[in-house]
């Protein structure tokens, strides 16, 4: 799945009380160019969000005033690259300017987004040995120099007809030295199986190395399953020894995801669903990811932007829900799922 990418912040949002940082919760961070005040509801310093990433090289403006410390930026290598070294440049200046001003402490970076997968699913549509050239030429170099953790490119199946021959052309490529990777990242859509699966399955195929659920959700379903998934998943992931990160697929408003709008965790005016309170440690709010079972698609727009609440909901204030806050239930022994 994937989002168009960032935008500038507006603006602080008012958000219900949120918890301490997490070291696994981040954020798909997709941006929204007509309601860029949107993105700064999820980075709040009590935030338990701890990391984020955005398909992209450089950070999201929203969040580019925003420490490492704070909250963690993970560039992605998307894709391409094959022949040029124009990410490994943009890297190496984030990292080591040569204006000696602006330095960022880059510890971790991503590879490639499904290049197993063609461009018209989301993929970044690459061969094994396009994709081994790239990452010799651009993310070698960040390991190699500056100790940064590499991610293997996040792919469907984790040692299947693409994988390996990736690692096998990388190795040729590196005078037959194995291409070391840190981390490996996967996504996991579907229902609660699909989720400790596909953990399951990359656990096995890559022992001892952390995983990353870098995007995951039960996608287009009824808000009680949505929210009984989301409930479940967010303890597996929380407990499990094996997930050392996971992120959400959901911020932004219901009336424009791609993947139903229970799943959004900000309703058609910008303000926190259910879910989008659970996940940044919060109570429940009370605002319906659709109100009514309408689909509100032209509840708000930039011609006629709106300002966070509407008239049939203003005024309803935080409720006890159904969802746990980001402690309560690590208390609980819950966790959460990506796909």
């Amino acid at each position: 799945m994937r989002h168009s990418p960032r935008f500038a912040l507006l603006g602080l949002l008012s958000t219900p009380a949120l918890s301490a940082k997490s070291p696994k919760r981040g954020l798909v961070a997709v941006g929204n160019k007509d309601w860029p005040q949107d993105d700064a509801i999820f980075v709040r310093e009590d935030s338990p969000i701890s990391w984020y990433y955005n398909f992209h090289w450089n950070v999201s403006d929203t969040y580019a005033s925003l420490p490492q410390d704070q909250v963690e930026y993970v560039p992605m290598m998307w894709g391409g690259g094959v022949n040029d070294t124009d990410f490994l440049t943009n890297m190496t200046e984030m990292i080591k300017p040569s204006s000696g001003a602006g330095r960022r402490n880059i510890t971790h970076v991503m590879g490639f987004n499904l290049p197993d997968q063609p461009y018209e699913y989301g993929g970044s549509e690459m061969t094994p040995a396009d994709a081994a050239r790239a990452w010799v030429h651009n993310l070698l170099p960040l390991r190699e120099k500056f100790g940064v953790k590499l991610g293997l490119p996040v792919v469907g199946d984790p040692r299947g007809g693409w994988v390996d021959p990736f690692l096998k052309n990388c190795s040729a490529l590196n005078e037959d030295k194995a291409c070391e990777f840190d981390f490996v990242p996967l996504h996991a859509f579907g229902h609660f199986g699909i989720l400790k699966d596909r953990v399951g399955s990359f656990a096995s195929a890559f022992p001892d190395v952390p995983l990353w659920v870098v995007e995951y959700g039960y996608n287009d379903q009824n808000l009680s399953t949505t929210q009984d998934y989301f409930n479940q998943s967010l303890a597996f992931l929380e407990d499990s020894k094996d997930v050392a990160r996971y992120s959400w697929f959901g911020s932004f408003r219901s009336t424009v995801s791609n993947v139903g709008p229970n799943m959004a965790m900000l309703d058609p005016w910008g303000n926190l669903t259910d879910i989008g309170s659970w996940y940044l440690g919060g109570e429940a709010t009370g605002k319906a990811a659709m109100p009514n079972d309408t689909p509100r698609t032209n509840a708000c727009s930039a011609e006629h932007p709106c300002t966070g609440s509407d008239d049939k909901n203003a005024g309803v204030g935080l409720s006890s829900g159904r969802g746990l806050g980001l402690w309560s239930a690590a208390a609980s022994g819950l966790v959460l799922l990506l796909l």
